[in-house]
């Protein structure tokens, strides 16, 4: 019974075996090529069974690049042309094929066992550019048909605009031809692809002609203006440099159009030629002021007063004043304005001139805004006699002109210009040395006069209610000054100087006539106001004598020559009364001064004891008339003087007589002067 049951156990397991084995070679096979191409499956007629994505990639890609390479044949009118796949665009999608040929065959077990019996062939599908084919058709009937179908044609040559009208005639047949072409790409076909004719009217009228025509000439004639309106910018195309540019063109496409264009490589080297003005570091935004009075019309006898000058019949109004907007730094680009060049060139001829943006300003405009609103703050004008001096005071108004004072910085005039030299243009003036008006063409004079622009802006500095740092009166009082209240400039002192002690910028402007110089402040000083009191003079003293010598003057011994009257002095307060911006008065500020006077400056001889001499003055000069001449030599030697002889010999007299003196008897004169002496030297012829 045993061998029974096991011959029956094999029977029974070998054809379940058998029924199984297939179901397990799926499962293993399917298994070790889920990443890879079924069997009996391949690519434009190329077997890729069981290669890899990247392998059929790679087979797939070479067939692509094969048709690519093959330059096809065709014949218009028995002229046959050459064309090159990629000159009409041709493209393949391997991708697409690759991708399908990984899922051929592979529809469970049923593809798996169809495919030992059926074989898949994937195409790899293809496409062309039936514009850029269009173009070359245009070309090749053009140069192979005898009368082809013609556009017409507008060109611009030697800067004329040149133009023919179209006509009928001979045209490849095009749609035909597109299929044609194709196919011979697609295939790679080696063989001469006839392209059929047919009789073709143009598509373009002449009036289409004579429109671009009448276009290509205003767009020559207006030229191109771009414009940058936040730099100021303007860059312009001239009608010559236009006509060069200007590229007009018949595509003979489907349908046919005319274009226009401009040639870079023209206009590009233009550009380029003015990168360094278009190309600007950023600037700071900064307020400008606009004067409204020049102050040329105020009344000859306008005098200096005590209080701030407002808005009254023969003054000027307030000057405006106006924020000028920052600008960021600027690159050009010069494809593309080119390409602004073009779209104004077809357009109405304008367009704007765009810059790349590049550095930000230090001081920007919303910088400038968060101080808020400026004005009009203090203004104060004096008037200047002299030629030197209003030049002085001219150049150093010049320098300080549009000076931005920041919130709590210090400003000096003498920081500001410094010395006053020659070098810089300043010339000799009057100045006070020493307590003495001098004129002299000295180094200290150089650039005097300059005080009374010191005293200009300290009465702006006053008026506008800001913080006083230095200022020193004159020594001297000028009437032509507001007593007490101004201010003398030396280098490098006296100075003047003022803290801006608002929370606002102060721009200090300047502005001068022939015999007039103002100063302006604007800034926000929170409305507040300031007058100003003085009081009486007090302490009156009488003007110092001062004895001097003077080489340049000769002064008798004994003798008193009176260089300078002098002037009394005396103490004066000046007062600054602070109001805030509803009138009311908040704060006082005392300004003591003592006007010292001019010195009383007499001139004495060197000798004399009171200039330090020793008392020993030199002898007058002797009188030696009637005097032989060399009695007269020694007298004139032995008083310190030098002697010269002329002799009269046409004077009757006695014989070597001193008949006449140059400096008479009993003068003095200065040691170095010489004494002429007229001698009469006749010899006496006695009568007969």
């Amino acid at each position: 019974m045993t061998p029974s049951r096991k011959r029956l156990t094999l029977f029974i397991a070998v054809p379940v075996m058998l029924f199984f084995l297939p179901i397990s070679i799926y499962f293993v096979d399917t298994a070790s090529a889920s990443d890879t191409v079924a069997r009996n499956v391949s690519i434009e007629g190329i077997d890729v069974s069981g290669l890899s994505g990247a392998e059929a990639s790679a087979v797939a890609d070479a067939y692509a690049t094969g048709l690519k390479s093959n330059l096809v044949t065709v014949s218009i009118a028995d002229t046959q042309f050459s064309l090159d796949p990629a000159a009409i665009g041709v493209t393949f999608e391997t991708d697409t094929a690759v991708s399908r040929a990984l899922g051929e065959n592979k529809d469970g077990l049923t593809g798996w066992l169809k495919a030992f019996s059926s074989k898949v062939d994937v195409p790899v599908e293809g496409s062309i550019d039936a514009g850029l084919l269009s173009v070359h058709i245009g070309e090749w009937e053009i140069e192979g048909i005898e009368n082809p179908a013609f556009e017409g044609n507008v060109a611009v040559e030697n800067r004329e605009v040149v133009f023919e009208y179209p006509h009928s005639g001979l045209a490849v047949d095009r749609d035909m031809a597109f299929d044609l072409v194709a196919a011979a790409v697609m295939e790679g076909s080696n063989e001469v692809i006839v392209l059929p004719l047919v009789d073709s009217d143009p598509t373009l009228t002449n009036d289409d002609i004579d429109a671009a025509v009448a276009r290509a000439e205003l767009i020559i004639e207006r030229g191109v203006t771009l414009t940058n309106d936040v730099y100021g910018f303007e860059y312009t195309v001239d009608p010559f440099n236009m006509a060069r540019a200007l590229v007009v063109h018949v595509v003979r496409g489907t349908p046919p159009s005319i274009e226009f264009s401009v040639d870079s490589t023209v206009l590009g080297p233009l550009v380029e030629i003015r990168r360094a003005t278009f190309e600007v570091p950023p600037v700071d935004a900064y307020w400008e002021i606009i004067e409204v009075d020049d102050h040329e019309d105020w009344p000859e006898n306008y005098a200096i007063t005590d209080s701030p000058q407002e808005d009254e019949e023969g003054l000027p109004e307030d000057d405006v004043i106006e924020l000028i907007p920052s600008t960021m730094g600027t690159k050009l680009d010069v494809n593309r304005v080119v390409q602004s060049i073009e779209a104004a060139a077809l357009g109405d001829g304008t367009g704007d001139l765009v810059l790349e943006l590049t550095a930000e300003p230090g001081f920007s405009t919303e910088d400038a805004l968060a101080y808020g609103e400026l004005y009009e703050v203090s203004e104060f004008t004096t008037f200047m006699p002299g030629t030197n001096r209003a030049h002085n005071i001219a150049l150093m108004a010049d320098t300080i002109d549009g000076y931005m004072v920041m919130p709590g910085e210090t400003f000096s005039v003498n920081e500001v210009i410094g010395q006053r030299t020659l070098a810089k243009g300043y010339k000799y003036d009057c100045a006070i040395v020493g307590g003495e008006f001098s004129c002299e063409q000295d180094q200290v004079n150089v650039g005097a006069g300059v005080s009374q622009f010191g005293t200009t802006i300290f009465n702006a500095i006053f008026f506008g209610c800001y913080e006083d740092v230095v200022h020193q009166p004159h020594s001297i009082y000028f009437s032509r000054y507001p007593e007490g209240r101004e201010a003398t400039l030396g280098y490098p002192s006296p100075d003047v100087a003022f803290i801006n002690n608002t929370e606002a910028p102060v721009i200090i402007k300047t502005s001068h006539t022939k015999r007039s110089i103002t100063v302006t402040f604007f800034g926000n000083n929170g409305g507040m106001r300031c007058d100003s009191e003085r009081s009486e003079r007090s302490g009156y003293t009488s003007a110092s004598l001062d004895y001097q010598t003077d080489p340049e003057v000769f002064v008798a011994p004994g003798a008193e020559v009176v260089k300078s009257a002098g002037s009394g002095g005396w103490s004066v307060t000046v007062t600054r009364v602070f109001y805030d911006a509803q009138g009311t008065e908040i704060e006082r500020e005392p300004f003591y001064w003592r006007y010292r006077g001019e010195k009383n400056v007499i001139l004495l001889h060197p000798c004399d004891p009171r200039v330090g001499g020793s008392g020993e003055c030199p002898d007058p000069v002797p009188g030696v008339v009637g005097l032989t001449e060399a009695a007269a030599k020694a007298a004139i030697s032995a008083a310190g003087y030098s002697w010269v002889v002329k002799y009269i010999p046409e004077d009757p007299g006695a014989p070597d007589r001193v008949v006449s003196q140059s400096v008479a008897g009993g003068s003095y004169v200065s040691p170095s002067t010489a004494i002429t002496i007229f001698v009469d030297n006749t010899p006496i012829v006695p009568d007969p």
